[in-house]
């Protein structure tokens, strides 16, 4: 009874029905403006736990699905091929959430999602070569600034991106080897001259074309100076010249090698090395320097390579070399006493018009020069404000770059201990003065010169001291010597109260001379032209005669060029004569003998300049009584 029972139950077991093995997820796809089903949208579930199998099904032409899954975890995923529907991921909530996990809880669950698609637009066009051929296997992208896409042209050179969210879009043309020149709508090489396209929903954008252009390209190598073995990883910057600049960069390979490619027509500069900002290996080992084409240190004397469609410039090939290194400190001589913020300025001697980086002291003193190629330097300073009453010298205490001693620097070595040890100069003071309260001096070209008188072996220098708005004047760190000071001033009418108008000074180092004052008041001036024919006495024949009538006195000028001025004169009225040298060539005569070839009445007034008092020797000058 029981064996039969038991069969009894087994038998009944196998004639229930099967249990269910899926869950159902249906619903609609529709679209987000105008509610309508979406026939053909791809609605897919994507496992998330391992070992769980995917699943998708296509809509119906009413936009309706079902898709059967398993209990698990899952993301809904939904597009329309061959249309501009943009493919979102729907959550169990059934926003848009980014693919937010649908969890399907049991086998027999039933689950109604219903999905909304919003329609983006499309940017179409063409892509054609310079002769009008249509170009293939073009890559287009178009990329914004939460989105990018790309696509390639067809065999008639079309091309179309689809599915684009609203928004603005660049679009760009060339390709993977850059064969031809990337081009950006509407028709630039250059990035920053792009424009966007406006990309709005249910728009299909056309006529978005491109015409590209043949590139050009360098390559060559990139050797070390010393033992020229090939350099890997030194990048190479092409610079291209015009009012929209492009750069396009290489690194070399392993052997040295380099390719800059996809270079629109036009005139590059070539430099290889370090890129600006670049950490140096190690902390403080030496850098390569960047050098331009060809082997020069500054972009100033770089040659422009000229690269026209379709050519390549080969053996472009660059040597480099490590930079040097000088160190020191900057302290006064006695205490030692670190001085700050002094530039260090290093110039070197074979390389013309190369200018190097200046470095400045820190609160030690100390000092670091970088970036210095090989050769012969020499090596000055430029001392602050605080620091003024210091003499500034150049390496070895010198004074003038004529006599400054040179640092010879070798690839790769650092130059240490190179140390000034600076001491005080005596300041100077003074001031131009005029009795005239309203005169201003032009503080841009009136100044006081101060000459070195005797001989200083450490070669002292000239300086020229600016006179400021109230006519003072000051000068510090001055070595100790004999010097002469003088006013170069730019009004010809000042008259200088002493004479001979340079002031002698003895200096010492250290010390402080005030009240080196000037006195000027205020005259006149007369200035013209002086004309002579070919075949008259020529310039450094004549001479000007200004006879005062006032003071009973006479002045003769040489002239030096055809125009002349007479500066500072008193007020009053003046004779003015141009005259032949007088002839001295008679030893029988105890006299020399000159002509009179012109000559003016002029009034000088206080003040001002008189002008165009022009004088002219005639071709064939009349004789006239001797003077």
């Amino acid at each position: 009874m029981f064996r039969f029972t038991s069969a009894g139950l087994l038998i009944i077991g196998l004639s229930l029905p099967a249990p269910v093995q899926a869950a159902e997820v249906s619903g609609r796809v529709t679209d987000s403006h105008t509610g309508e089903g979406i026939p053909q949208a791809v609605v897919r579930a994507l496992a998330q736990d391992q070992g769980q199998p995917s699943a998708q099904t296509v809509t119906d032409r009413r936009g309706r699905y079902l898709l059967d899954l398993l209990r698990g975890r899952y993301r809904i995923q939904v597009e329309v091929p061959d249309s501009d529907y943009l493919p979102r991921q729907y959550g169990g909530s059934g926003g848009p959430e980014g693919g937010d996990i649908l969890h399907i809880p049991t086998f027999d669950s039933f689950i109604v999602l219903d999905l909304t698609l919003t329609m983006g637009g499309s940017v179409a066009g063409r892509v054609r070569g310079a002769g009008e051929a249509p170009l293939a296997r073009i890559t287009i992208q178009a990329e914004s600034a939460a989105h990018r896409v790309s696509t390639s042209t067809g065999e008639d050179g079309s091309y179309l991106l689809s599915r684009l969210p609203p928004g603005e879009f660049l679009i760009s043309a060339g390709t993977p080897d850059q064969r031809y020149v990337p081009a950006y709508h509407p028709g630039t090489s250059i990035p920053e001259d792009a424009r966007p396209v406006a990309v709005e929903q249910r728009r299909n954008l056309t006529g978005i074309d491109f015409v590209l252009q043949r590139a050009g390209v360098i390559r060559g190598r990139i050797r070390a100076l010393k033992g020229t073995e090939p350099l890997e990883g030194v990048r190479v910057v092409a610079e291209k010249e015009g009012a929209s600049p492009i750069s396009r960069v290489a690194t070399s390979d392993s052997l040295g090698r380099y390719r800059l490619a996809g270079l629109s027509p036009g005139s590059y500069l070539l430099s290889a090395g370090p890129s600006e900002g670049e950490g140096r290996p190690g902390g403080l080992q030496p850098s390569w320097l960047r050098v331009f084409y060809p082997q020069q240190f500054q972009r100033e004397a770089a040659v422009a390579l000229d690269v026209e469609p379709s050519l390549t410039l080969s053996d472009i090939d660059f040597t480099l070399m490590q930079e040097c290194w000088i160190s020191g400190r900057v302290v006064t001589l006695g205490d030692e006493e670190p001085l700050e913020e002094v530039q260090v300025i290093p110039q070197p001697v074979e390389l013309p018009g190369f200018s190097p980086t200046r470095t400045r002291t820190d609160r030690s003193g100390a000092f670091l020069l970088q970036g210095l190629p090989p050769g012969d330097y020499t090596l000055g300073m430029l001392l602050p404000a605080k620091h003024r009453r210091l003499i500034q010298v150049y390496y070895r205490d010198k004074l003038s770059l004529e006599r400054a001693d040179r640092i010879e620097l070798e690839e790769g070595r650092a130059l240490r201990d190179i140390d000034f040890n600076l001491t005080a100069g005596a300041s100077l003071r003074g001031r131009v003065r005029i009795e005239e309260p309203e005169y201003q001096w032009d503080t841009s070209r009136d100044l006081v010169e101060l000459a070195r008188l005797d001989f200083d072996p450490r070669g002292s220098e000239d300086r020229q001291l600016r006179v400021e708005e109230d006519g003072s004047f000051r000068v510090d760190g001055t070595p100790g010597g004999r010097y002469s000071l003088t006013p170069r001033l730019s009004d010809p009418n000042l008259i200088a109260l002493r004479s001979p108008l340079p002031r002698v000074v003895t200096v010492v180092e250290g010390d402080l001379l005030e009240e080196l004052d000037f006195a000027f008041i205020l005259g006149g001036s007369i200035s013209g032209a002086v004309e002579s024919s070919s075949n008259a006495p020529g310039l450094n024949q004549l001479q000007i005669v200004l006879i005062n009538f006032v003071e009973n006195t006479s002045s003769v000028f040489d002239l030096p060029s055809p125009q002349y001025t007479l500066a500072g004169l008193s007020p009053g009225r003046y004779f003015l004569a141009l005259r032949s040298k007088p002839d001295a060539t008679h030893p029988s005569r105890g006299y020399g003998i000159s002509q009179v070839f012109d000559s003016r009445l002029v009034d000088v007034v206080k003040g001002a300049g008189t002008s165009n008092v022009d004088l002219r020797v005639p071709p064939t000058p009349a004789r006239r009584s001797p003077f």
